[in-house]
């Protein structure tokens, strides 16, 4: 699995190489980023994506007992007008590249999203339609393809279905590539999305985090690494804003 994933990096990372931040499209909205972390108990930090600034820290009681009920298709339930817009960096990569999603259409049949790339030498468009199983497949093969599979289509996010899940609840399991650990640790909100932090670690070391929620078919955050170990994600993708639909 690790394999397939640096296979789909190394095109992502050539797609955004020698951006410098610059981003087309609409102009870029600030994006309110809280976390509950249950080892600080019922602190909750205010960062703003922008400015890199943090805000004043707030207390919420309730952030880290909320309690997230997937049913087995959460990942599925597109709704016509939702729209996400994410900022995807790399440390391998100089600024930040943009990524749209949004929903142009939905019937219980099938749906027709449009995407866009947009980096500071190029963009890439794409609409296309089809059933909701088979979004990430239509979109195979193309610059937007690629990003939709590592960011929204990870097998790890099955791990998620059909389950009641609240901060602090994990279990564990064994793969080829040793013990791979599941762990809900905090819960944040991007762009007004409020989700549950979802990590995956191998022998201990983190591989693959998001910040899921049944709310929402596609996540706040997303991020992706390469080598046990590492410190830094290699690909990661920041929900900077977002419209729910109807």
């Amino acid at each position: 699995m690790h394999s397939m994933w640096k296979t789909l990096l190394v095109a992502l990372l050539v797609l955004v190489a020698g951006c410098s931040g610059g981003v087309g499209g609409d102009g870029t909205t600030a994006t309110q980023t809280t976390t509950a972390d249950t080892a600080d108990g019922d602190a909750a930090n205010a960062d703003t994506s922008d400015g890199g600034e943090t805000g004043d820290s707030s207390t919420d009681d309730s952030a880290s007992s909320m309690a997230f009920d997937f049913n087995q298709t959460w990942d599925e339930q597109f709704r016509e007008g939702q729209y996400y817009r994410y900022e995807i960096t790399s440390p391998n990569v100089d600024g930040t590249a943009t990524y749209e999603w949004e929903v142009l259409d939905a019937t219980d049949d099938e749906v027709t999203i449009r995407t866009k790339v947009v980096t500071e030498d190029s963009t890439s468009e794409q609409t296309v339609t089809a059933a909701r199983d088979e979004l990430y497949s239509e979109l195979s093969g193309s610059p937007s393809g690629s990003i939709a599979t590592v960011g929204f289509n990870s097998p790890y996010y099955s791990g998620v279905e059909g389950e009641t899940l609240e901060v602090g609840d994990s279990w564990e399991a064994s793969g080829a590539n040793g013990d791979v650990s599941f762990a809900v640790e905090s819960t944040s909100s991007y762009a007004g999305l409020d989700c549950a932090n979802f990590v995956v670690r191998t022998n201990g070391s983190v591989f693959w985090e998001s910040c899921v929620t049944p709310e929402s078919p596609l996540p706040g955050y997303m991020a992706f690494y390469e080598e046990e170990g590492d410190d830094e994600p290699v690909f990661e993708m920041t929900l900077v804003e977002y419209r729910p639909g109807n």
